[in-house]
């Protein structure tokens, strides 16, 4: 009996000994809060619906699917999402960086705050610390709608560097400087060893037409003036 005793003392001990450790350990730490819902409407954060109020964090995934909307701000910067778009958001010094994955975003921010934005390669951000505010379009996979609504913005690709010009649009091509298909080709400024700048200059109210026309006159068809 003693010995019985003694056996089922030894396994509680043993027991209690192995599970100390990890009832000791403190938890994991939960990610410091990276902005605020500010609003939403048919918006995800991730596979969650989201709602006015939510805390955003480092990595979650903003989307709009249909005709939804959302508004984010991050201290004192803010990033809204037009319909079917779809962005990761991080952390940044003095604002927030957004990877735009589909869709399209407008950012903005206040003196002495940031933010960029990285699309198909290319990174957007102001050019300065005054306030400034940008829309990006994802066209497709090589193609963007940059617009600066207000200050200056800074795109970047390797070691192209652009700026824009506040009021003012473009629409911005990359293409492989390694394999841009068959047929003539448009010169494209400073090429970079794996991709390079095509910029096209367009009006902001009348950019679809703007885009028609050039094409029209950079056609291998149109006679050679």
């Amino acid at each position: 009996m003693r010995t019985w005793l003694t056996a089922v003392l030894i396994a509680i001990l043993s027991a209690t000994i192995i599970q100390a450790p990890v009832m000791a350990a403190p938890a994991t730490a939960p990610s410091a809060p990276l902005g605020v819902v500010l609003l939403a409407e048919n918006a995800n954060v991730g596979v969650d619906a989201t709602y006015s109020g939510a805390t955003i964090y480092d990595g979650d995934r903003l989307q709009t699917p249909g005709n939804g909307t959302l508004r984010v701000r991050f201290g004192a910067t803010q990033l809204a999402l037009r319909q079917d778009t779809i962005a990761d958001v991080h952390t940044f010094p003095n604002g927030f960086s957004a990877d735009l994955a589909a869709g399209t975003v407008v950012a903005s921010s206040a003196e002495g705050q940031t933010f960029q934005v990285i699309a198909d390669g290319v990174t957007i951000r102001p050019v300065d610390s005054q306030p400034t505010s940008g829309q990006i379009a994802k066209i497709s996979p090589t193609q963007l709608v940059l617009t600066s609504n207000h200050g200056t913005l800074q795109i970047t690709m390797g070691d192209e560097v652009k700026t824009l010009d506040p009021g003012t649009s473009y629409r911005l091509e990359v293409e492989s400087a390694e394999d841009s298909g068959p047929g003539p080709q448009p010169q494209l400024p400073h090429p970079t060893a794996r991709n390079r700048f095509l910029w096209i200059a367009v009006p902001v109210v009348t950019a679809a037409t703007a885009v028609v026309v050039w094409r029209a006159l950079v056609s291998p068809s149109s006679p050679s003036r």
